[in-house]
């Protein structure tokens, strides 16, 4: 049995209804306090939002990093470190379990006799892939300051795309899966 296979298995079995209410809730918290709230025991960010955080950018130079960590300063590097460390070491996970078990709730009972086509739910994972490579490149950037690794930066400008590209096709996906949901859910006309 494949690699994919046995992912598709699993999240089969993962992607039923109270497990995609809990992940719900607790991708909307973590959205919540990143954005708005602050995340208990990080030091702030929101004037280091407010500058832009290089890997909510789509893309960059090497350049544009290295300006944006002038402007950070120290402890706002610092932050952005303890950010990276520890909250965006989570929430990739949590934000790719919730579109796959979205996806594969919604996808198994659309094509049922398309394998092929339910196994598009784990397109997702390679946003998350994508974004913990993107952070690693981050972190061994902000370590490396005030010297710049204009090859790093560059590697982390793709990861940085391919983390977009791959997050844009993780909401299509939802969308298929939601609307597809919602349209089977409709009553059907009564035949005459």
């Amino acid at each position: 049995m494949s690699l994919i296979n046995s992912l598709h298995s699993f999240f089969l079995k993962l992607s039923r209804p109270a497990t995609i209410a809990a992940i719900t809730v607790i991708t909307l918290l973590f959205l919540w306090l990143i954005n708005f709230q602050g995340v208990p025991g990080i030091p702030p960010i929101a004037s280091l939002l407010r500058i832009g955080l290089p890997d909510m950018m789509f893309a960059y130079s090497p350049s544009t990093i290295y300006e944006k960590l002038v402007l950070f300063g120290a402890d706002g590097r610092s932050a952005y470190r303890i950010f990276l460390e520890r909250v965006d070491f989570l929430f990739p996970a949590v934000y790719g379990l919730f579109f796959v078990t979205v996806t594969t709730f919604g996808f198994s009972p659309l094509f049922p006799n398309r394998p092929a086509l339910q196994k598009l739910s784990l397109l997702p994972l390679l946003t998350t892939l994508f974004d913990y490579a993107e952070n690693l490149c981050f972190l061994a950037i902000l370590r490396s300051f005030p010297v710049e690794l204009p090859n790093l930066e560059k590697l982390a400008n793709v990861f940085t795309l391919a983390k977009w590209t791959f997050a844009a096709v993780s909401i299509v996906l939802l969308l298929v899966a939601t609307l597809g949901l919602l349209i089977r859910s409709l009553p059907r006309p009564a035949s005459v």
